[in-house]
């Protein structure tokens, strides 16, 4: 059975080269796309064709990198996770950017040109202008002081210890004595 579906496979394949070599002759007509292609000429040499005054070509379009350093160069704002929620169908982290209220940001948004990428288990993954950062609760980026200075937080985050005059509840009725408060 075999030995008759052989010639059968090869022949097709040639069929269908034949077919196609046929249609791209009969489709490709030159004098179709000649009009098209000089206007395309003629708009790109008209675009290279613009200077400013100081005779350089002007470029329209952003930077493709970010200016790192000198006067106008872009700063990563400052940012401070304040808190983070994760659910099933919602991921929001709470930043405090610039020394600004506190705001919940969601996966995926943008504010002021931080993009919260991924909430994690105690950490949350921010694309900022100069690249990507991991941010536990309670850091911020590098050089801000946003943590300890927001009002929402009095006093900052101070490691694990609790606030002053915080009181722990009642230890369980279950608990050995001498362990409770």
């Amino acid at each position: 059975m075999l030995d008759l579906r052989a010639p059968l496979i090869l022949s097709s394949a040639l069929v269908g080269l034949a077919l196609g070599a046929v249609a791209w002759l009969a489709a490709g007509r030159q004098d179709v796309y000649g009009p098209a292609q000089e206007r395309l000429t003629a708009f790109q040499s008209s675009q290279l064709g613009e200077t400013s005054a100081g005779g350089t070509p002007i470029l329209a379009g952003p930077p493709l990198f970010a200016l790192s350093i000198g006067p106008n160069a872009v700063k990563d704002p400052a940012v401070a996770v304040l808190g983070l929620s994760r659910m099933p169908g919602r991921a929001a982290a709470l930043l405090t950017i610039d020394g600004k209220p506190a705001a919940w940001l969601a996966r995926g948004e943008s504010r002021d040109g931080v993009v919260l990428r991924e909430v994690a288990s105690g950490r949350a993954t921010l694309d900022l202008p100069l690249g990507v950062q991991d941010l536990k609760i309670g850091e911020a980026t590098p050089g801000s002081s946003a943590v300890t200075s927001n009002p929402a937080m009095p006093g900052g985050v101070a490691g694990d210890m609790p606030p002053p005059g915080y009181r722990s509840p009642p230890p369980p009725a279950s608990a050995p004595v001498g362990l409770g408060g």
